[in-house]
């Protein structure tokens, strides 16, 4: 069975995604176990550094998962199945990155601080990878017209008639 482009790409975003995963639970689950020393006394998370912190958190998770879906959803459609592949590619990716770069700087801080709350942001960023996988589906829905279309929906509208009010 030959191997189309559209399948490339979910796998190689899949090999990204599942490496991430993978990098970022391991470099977790050896600073949870004090497998790597860190230095914890080096220097003290401050109060503000941690409100920040939980705040970036807090404000990363759901932007990132509502600017993917936003972008997704206000492509037109049909794209031709190249421009889907890299409009699909370029907002995975960001998603991917924005969740592992907020996951790494918890890590970090939980490495040197040893406070819980960074702990917990951690734990709730790995759950929220599980929202984060590539999918087959979501990529060939760039390049099919919606159920809803608008150009479905100018068609099936009727003009009104004379005297008719027009919505309620």
């Amino acid at each position: 069975m030959k191997e189309t482009a559209t399948d490339r790409i979910i796998t190689h975003l899949k090999r990204e995604y599942y490496g991430s995963l993978i990098l970022l639970t391991g470099l977790f689950i050896l600073v949870l176990l004090r497998s790597i020393p860190f230095p914890e006394n080096i220097f003290e998370v401050s109060i503000t550094l941690e409100r920040y912190a939980i705040l970036i958190t807090l404000i990363a998770i759901p932007a990132a998962l509502k600017l993917f879906s936003d972008r997704l959803k206000k492509a037109p459609r049909p794209m031709q199945p190249e421009e889907a592949a890299k409009k699909y590619k370029k907002l995975s990716r960001l998603r991917l990155y924005t969740i592992s770069t907020v996951t790494l700087m918890n890590i970090v801080l939980f490495a040197f601080s040893r406070n819980t709350n960074f702990l917990w942001s951690t734990v709730v960023l790995l759950v929220v990878f599980l929202f984060c996988q590539p999918s087959y589906i979501e990529l060939k829905s760039l390049s099919e017209l919606s159920e809803t279309g608008e150009s479905e929906m100018e068609e099936t509208q009727e003009e009104p008639k004379d005297g008719e009010v027009v919505g309620k």
